[in-house]
């Protein structure tokens, strides 16, 4: 008979928690693992051989987008074939719950996808989620923006008040109560944008009473770097509230010397007692929307109403006149700096620059070009993506070095075939573990393999505060990646971004295999994770 349902022999254990790597056999029984050590002579259901691989906990994405992903098309596999095995949803202050059942329909609707589950409250909506047969394991947040939705409703580009804000701090503890893991905001976005510091810091509170954490995709990240990240440490500071910096990388537009003083001021206020952590994306290239470019009072606007606006050359001149611009490469119109990302109306010309684009149409100008191509997009406009080369690579390699900062996405889960094929969402989307540990760990050596493990597994879980996962230990839930550190390759292009990378063996998710040696195996075995549940 059988001692373990599955056996993974002679790998390198890479554990989760920085320390150095060594030779054992990895036995799992259930959805556990069960021993590890000299299992030579045990036998197993599914024998696994992990001789010159390296074996380590599933990989936790800290921060993704891929609410809609798991409903529309839940085999998650553009991260299950890179081995991440948990994700945190709901980031930059966008979740899916609480709200309203007319901003669900609209949300699935701004997508193109057919709604599916019907929810309000976020207990609701991790319950719907129960039911979808998952292939990750879930962690949600709160989003913020959903809670000012679900209060003042969809088109409120203005401060709230004292009864709003009391709303939703109602709306943000009865979430936690539920489930969810904590809070997230996306102040560089609609509808955060417009929210004061007041407002932030009750949430902040709130969460903080919870013993939750808070994720922030800060205010700004360039020229202002130093009031976004600032007001982020105060909120903490006044809240005492576990603060996570949603991807700190410094954008285009930051002074030299950025990110070095940004790992200063989270020093220093950690030094005061506040729990400070961050995030990066192991990229140069950051993403998002292209109507994120507009000034704060155009998000009040219908899309046929903005539309209609970006027809006429009055309306471009006022959409064009945003004193806090998302990204300052747009502001310069560095246009041969910007790709087109993602696009319905436009997929073939996926991966060009705006300045390619414009030589092309003969637009004039990528002011113009950007316009009409958001025009093509029709109702789908909010969903055409734009990419920019705004990341410094020595700023990247210096907080890499940090020993609190973990390694995101900030993509979605995605595939290449069903219902999400030719989807886009961040250009190594489908590559970003093998663009931090081939490039920035194997090649690069900014960090040595275990440090490298332990900013996808370890410390990500203890930023959550999970108490079984993210670790190669006997009892913990068994997931698993096992990989082959030399063969671990990105192959994705800007032409191409949607292609799946090299080096991944084997993923076990609560102890099923659902990838190996290049195929999925059907079994769908993710969890919705609940906060003290």
């Amino acid at each position: 008979m059988a001692e373990f349902d599955v056996l993974i022999r002679g790998g390198r254990v890479i554990d989760g928690t920085g320390d150095a790597g060594y030779t054992a056999d990895v036995g799992i029984s259930g959805d556990r693992v069960t021993a590890i050590g000299d299992l030579s002579a045990a036998q197993a259901a599914n024998d696994i051989d992990a001789v010159g691989k390296v074996v380590a906990p599933g990989f936790i994405d800290i921060h993704t987008h891929s609410d809609f992903a798991h409903f529309v098309d839940p085999r998650a596999e553009s991260q299950i074939r890179q081995g991440v095995t948990t994700e945190a949803i709901g980031q930059c202050g966008m979740s899916l719950g609480p709200c309203t059942p007319e901003h669900r329909t609209a949300l699935f609707a701004s997508t193109g996808s057919k709604e599916r589950g019907e929810w309000h409250t976020y207990g609701e909506l991790l319950a719907a989620m129960d039911e979808a047969d998952i292939a990750t394991n879930v962690v949600g947040m709160v989003g913020h923006g959903a809670l000012r939705t679900a209060v003042m409703g969809p088109d409120a580009p203005r401060p709230a008040t004292d009864d709003e804000v009391a709303d939703m701090v109602t709306m943000l503890r009865d979430s936690l109560d539920e489930g969810a893991f904590g809070f997230t905001t996306g102040l560089e976005y609609h509808p955060g944008k417009t929210a004061s510091f007041d407002e932030i810091a009750a949430l902040c509170t709130a969460t903080a009473d919870a013993d939750a954490i808070y994720a922030t995709h800060s205010r700004n990240r360039d020229s202002r770097y130093f009031v976004g990240f600032g007001e982020a440490l105060d909120a903490a500071r006044v809240s005492g509230v576990r603060l996570q910096i949603s991807h700190i990388n410094p954008k285009y537009g930051r002074p030299d010397h950025a990110m070095r003083n940004t790992l200063e001021m989270i020093e220093w206020t950690r030094d005061e007692g506040i729990d400070v952590a961050m995030d990066m994306m192991p990229t140069n290239w950051n993403h998002t929307a292209a109507t994120s470019m507009f000034p704060a009072w155009a998000f009040g606007l219908s899309n046929d109403e903005l539309i209609d606006l970006m027809k006429t050359p009055h309306g471009r001149n006022r959409l064009r006149k945003n004193p806090l611009p998302m990204w300052r490469l747009v502001a310069e119109e560095q246009w041969d700096r910007i790709r087109l990302l993602a696009s319905t109306a436009n997929r073939d010309l996926v991966g060009k620059t705006i300045t390619e684009i414009t030589e092309l149409r003969n637009t004039g100008g990528g002011w113009d070009t950007l316009f009409e191509l958001l025009i093509e997009e029709g109702p789908r406009l909010k969903g055409m993506l734009l990419t920019s080369d705004a990341f410094a690579e020595e700023d990247n390699r210096m907080v890499l070095q940090h020993p609190l900062c973990s390694v995101e996405s900030d993509t979605m889960a995605m595939a290449t075939d069903g219902p999400l094929a030719g989807r886009i969402f961040g250009l190594h989307g489908f590559s970003w573990v093998p663009r931090f540990l081939a490039h920035y760990v194997r090649d690069e050596g900014v960090l040595g393999l275990e440090d490298g493990v332990r900013r996808l597994t370890g410390l990500p879980a203890d930023r959550l505060g999970f108490s079984d996962r993210g670790y190669l230990k006997k009892g913990a839930a068994a997931d698993v990646v096992v990989f082959d550190l030399d063969g671990l390759a990105d192959n994705s292009t800007f032409a191409n971004p949607t292609v799946y990378p090299s080096g991944i063996d084997q993923v076990l998710v609560n102890g099923a295999a659902v990838f190996s040696d290049g195929e999925r195996t059907g079994a769908h075995r993710g969890r919705v994770l609940r906060r003290n549940g």
